[in-house]
């Protein structure tokens, strides 16, 4: 398994805003480097294996006159 680096590297901010279609002046490149890079930091450090699962969210149907047991 490879360890991806923390740190996001300019030249992947660059692709993302490629891959998105969004214009940014090259001279604010770097701000969004920064902003994208700190926003990122946390998420890219978390160890996903370590994370509990959790089991899907219930729903219901507000307008259902029945319930799938045929109980109103």
């Amino acid at each position: 398994m490879t360890v991806k680096p923390l740190d996001l590297t300019v030249d992947e901010v660059r692709e993302r805003i490629r891959v998105a279609g969004v214009h940014i002046p090259e001279e604010r490149i770097a701000l969004v480097h920064g902003l994208v890079r700190d926003a990122l930091r946390p998420i890219r450090a978390m160890d996903t294996r370590e994370a509990l699962t959790l089991e899907p969210a219930p729903t219901f149907d507000a307008a259902a006159e029945r319930d799938r047991h045929g109980h109103r």
